[in-house]
């Protein structure tokens, strides 16, 4: 997800790396976002909207009349990456394709790398969420006509809860899931991924950033996938091609490098996720509650040992 996170046995999470979610990505989605923008005026407004803060958060948000809510969306983008190239240009940092021994199944990281992983998760979930809600802005504004589906209903802030809220994590269709990223902490050592650092950061250090990271991941990527190209691709082509063309976009920005979920996979669970979206009127708080918490429960999975633990006896430790 970006990241969706697939059981280490199905060959590992989705990328921690910067590059994961983001390889294709944004070509695809403004292709997308472009190519198939419904035909009405209003709908097109809506879609140039989302489109324009895609590309630079906060440039749909002037299109619709909120200057401040601009200046916040672009200067929270703008921070993020600062602080992730920051990160990157550290003698120490960890190229992305330099942390995943895929051979050994080895994950090797520090400070500087997991800090900019952080942040690069950051600007990428602002793009994806900037673009979110100037569509939704948009529609709302117009009084969603044309269109044949719901206007985005969420905020942030309904968003951001939406992982903790019980209405989500006692349904089935949030358990089940769940489960099978559950599974992932009782996967024997020699069949895991594990992860070693240097004396710069702990395991148990990357086990906290885990959290905001997938936040950003799970918020981002809900908003633009479901509330935009699935909403979208919904109202124009029905139900059944609009969730099939969605769930192939979100494929599609997947790339498979490293630990990324490849992208029949991503494809896969991103039609389940798309399907939810639409058994809950266009409501992505199920969705995200999924996307959050499966990330952070794979993520977990890789953290629990370090190479030295695949001579010792198996057994779930978690890092804290």
């Amino acid at each position: 997800m970006g990241t969706i996170h697939r059981p280490d046995h199905q060959r590992g999470r989705t990328g921690r790396g910067p590059g994961a979610a983001a390889r294709g990505a944004w070509v695809i989605a403004v292709a997308v976002l472009a190519l198939f923008a419904p035909p009405s005026a209003g709908a097109s407004e809506a879609g140039w909207a989302a489109a324009g803060s895609l590309f630079l958060p906060g440039i749909g948000q002037v299109a619709n009349g909120e200057t401040a809510k601009a200046a916040a969306h672009f200067g929270v983008y703008a921070a993020s990456v600062a602080a992730a190239v920051y990160y990157v240009e550290h003698d120490d940092y960890i190229e992305f394709d330099d942390r995943y021994d895929d051979d050994d199944r080895v994950i090797t990281t520090n400070r500087a790398s997991e800090r900019a992983e952080l942040f690069g998760r950051a600007a990428l979930g602002t793009a994806f969420y900037s673009s979110y809600d100037a569509y939704r802005t948009r529609r709302m504004q117009l009084g969603n006509r044309g269109y044949r589906t719901p206007a985005p209903p969420d905020t942030l802030a309904d968003l951001a809860r939406a992982p903790f809220r019980g209405e989500y994590l006692t349904r089935w269709t949030t358990l089940a899931p769940l489960a099978v990223a559950a599974s992932t902490l009782f996967i024997p050592v020699e069949d895991s991924w594990v992860t070693t650092t240097d004396d710069t950061i702990t395991r148990g250090e990357i086990a906290a950033m885990t959290f905001p990271q997938q936040g950003a991941v799970a918020i981002g990527e809900e908003a633009f996938f479901r509330g935009v190209v699935n909403n979208s691709f919904s109202h124009s082509f029905g139900e059944a091609w609009g969730l099939a063309g969605s769930s192939v976009v979100f494929g599609l920005a997947h790339s498979g490098d490293g630990i990324s979920a490849a992208p029949l996979a991503a494809t896969v669970y991103g039609a389940y996720l798309g399907w939810l979206h639409q058994r809950n009127d266009y409501r992505l708080g199920e969705s995200v509650a999924i996307h959050f918490w499966w990330n952070v429960l794979v993520s977990l999975s890789a953290l629990r040992y370090g190479p030295e633990d695949r001579t010792a006896t198996v057994g779930i430790s978690l890092p804290f």
